[in-house]
């Protein structure tokens, strides 16, 4: 006879034949029956205390270990980890969301916290699906993993409602959608062609540059990449997941990507040819016009996706392909080639970024109140070379993320391009569940922390010693400068005064200190790291306006053309 099992099991078996050891969520209502079987199962179960925390927590640790990660919730809950999917969405984590639903014949008739779940997730994430009936579920976790997976990668939604996890089933349902047909997709080449055309372009150039971004994060082998790079010795930069694919340190490495937070990399006005790997010609890059690029620049596009060729302007080599293997294709046909150096632009560039580096560590004084600039030459003193640093929130962990060098991949998370902040905690969280023997670190603004600081609860329940260093200028930093610097007064951006957000942490079970000196912030650290737990250090910080909060009020103002 054939084996009996539940939809719970096959939910299950779905999920580690995945290759899933980490669950994230909340528990609730119409997820019970399948929490009650995962709980039996070899699943790290991180129960943290919101949705949105999790589903943050799960991107993070998707993006650091490269694979799909899955966070759970029961229906309401579903509607608070909407705002994290399309967070997800933005950052390129192929984070599974899994939420139950009331038994399925009442839905549709007034069922318990019923809402249309699916399209509500429909927006926000790659794909989205209720699953049809209990025999179908391992079918729709394959579709949901290979969907995330592929091309650009992100999350996905599947509602299984709560009479499908209970469901009696055959042990040939799981059979029929084994992992060996449908797993996740082989990654996928590029055009033999194309990689030639982008290569003799690269050949001929006298001012190239290589600009990496997430997709490149999501599948390029480091390796690989500094082999293309070396073959070439074309200056590269990085921004997002794919930041220090090759080592800040590195000769041809020009550091952060981010234009506003790097004079070098604003430089890319001066290249004849840029090398998109991986990264999206969106409002960061001007939508590929001028400025940020010359007028004659000539634009290699490397992306996964066929939305992304051609998209904000005609590229010259459009490549399509999956990052990993196109990396690989790029540096062997770049071999086949005699490459000059181009000792001017090479030159010109590094030293670019290192009067950069210099004009932001001569604010490093102990003023008081404190620089960020301070904060973060104090911080680099404790960073082991392979600590994760997550930076969240406006002005204060703007300087903090233009200097802290990085020089191993997959240790460095930001804010996204949806521009959602609060997102730290959860990052720092996630970061810590992927890599339990790593500093992790998160600096965020006072403003960040109030979104989902109760996170620390689940670092202290689940000994997670993440060390928060939290800026406290007691405004929402960088809309408060642009309010004086645009409309002369700010509105809704001034928090207390003075709040004692260390006290918070003690509360939690968490180590907290309020550092309001500059000669205390090193001893704090010090004791903070040294803490066998997580730790919270209150920093008193100056309202400094950082160059992000510069570049935008120019922009308005017109400053800059």
């Amino acid at each position: 006879m054939t084996e009996k099992l539940t939809g719970s099991d096959l939910l299950n078996l779905s999920l580690k034949a995945e290759g899933v050891d980490t669950l994230f969520g909340i528990a609730g209502d119409h997820i019970l029956d399948m929490l009650d079987k995962m709980v039996d199962e070899p699943f790290r179960m991180i129960d943290t205390r919101h949705e949105s925390g999790a589903v943050h927590a799960a991107d993070s640790y998707s993006r650091i270990l490269r694979k799909a990660s899955v966070a759970l919730s029961t229906t309401p809950g579903h509607a608070n980890a909407v705002p994290a999917l399309a967070n997800a969405l933005h950052s390129e984590a192929p984070v599974v969301n899994i939420a139950g639903s009331a038994d399925s014949p009442n839905l549709g008739r007034g069922a318990m916290q019923e809402i249309d779940q699916v399209s509500i997730a429909q927006p926000v994430t790659k794909g989205a699906w209720q699953v049809p009936s209990p025999e179908r579920i391992p079918e729709y976790v394959a579709l949901a993993f290979r969907t995330a997976l592929s091309g650009r990668q992100g999350p996905v939604h599947l509602t299984i409602p709560h009479d499908y996890q209970s469901a009696t089933v055959d042990a040939s349902d799981f059979e029929r959608y084994a992992p060996q047909e449908y797993s996740t997709p082989a990654k996928v080449l590029a055009d033999p062609e194309r990689i030639r055309q982008a290569v003799r372009l690269l050949n001929s150039a006298e001012r190239p540059l290589i600009m990496s971004g997430s997709s490149a994060g999501a599948t390029a082998d480091p390796a690989t990449v500094q082999q293309l790079v070396e073959s070439t010795r074309i200056p590269f930069v990085s921004e997002d997941s794919a930041r220090a694919l090759i080592p800040d340190a590195h000769p041809y490495s020009i550091g952060l990507g981010y234009l506003p937070l790097n004079q070098a990399a604003q430089m890319v006005r001066d290249a004849d040819v840029v090398m998109m790997l991986g990264k999206r010609l969106d409002y960061t890059l001007g939508f590929g016009g001028t400025p940020p690029f010359n007028p004659n620049a000539s634009v290699i596009v490397v992306d996964p996706s066929p939305a992304e060729i051609g998209r904000a302007r005609t590229s010259e080599v459009a490549i399509l392909g999956d990052l990993g293997p196109v990396c690989e294709q790029l540096a062997e046909e770049c071999e086949q080639l005699t490459w000059s150096e181009r000792v001017e632009w090479i030159t010109s560039l590094r030293r670019t970024h290192d009067e950069w580096l210099s004009e932001l560590y001569e604010m490093a004084n102990p003023s008081m109140p404190m620089h960020p600039m301070y904060v973060s030459e104090t911080l680099q003193k404790f960073l082991d070379d392979d600590a994760h640093v997550t930076f969240d929130g406006g002005d204060y962990c703007h300087f903090l993320r233009a200097s802290i060098p990085r020089d191993k991949p997959f240790r460095f998370h930001n804010v996204s391009s949806f521009g959602m902040i609060g997102v730290g905690i959860a990052y720092g969280l996630g970061a810590q569940v992927a890599l339990p023997d790593t500093q992790c670190i998160v600096a965020t603004g006072d403003g960040s922390f109030g979104f989902n600081g109760m996170e620390l609860d689940t670092m202290v329940r689940h000994n997670l010693p993440v060390k928060i260093l939290l800026g406290n200028n007691s405004i929402w930093g960088i809309d408060w400068q642009i309010q004086k610097g645009i409309y002369g007064r700010p509105v809704w951006t001034d928090l207390a005064q003075g709040t004692r957000y260390d006290l918070v942490a003690q509360g939690l079970g968490a180590y907290g200190k309020h550092v309001t000196t500059a000669e205390e912030l090193e001893p704090a650290i010090k004791r903070a790291f040294e803490h066998n737990g997580p730790a919270l250090l209150n920093i008193e910080v100056d309202q400094i306006i950082s160059p992000v909060a510069e570049a935008a009020i120019d922009r308005k103002l017109g400053s800059h053309g």
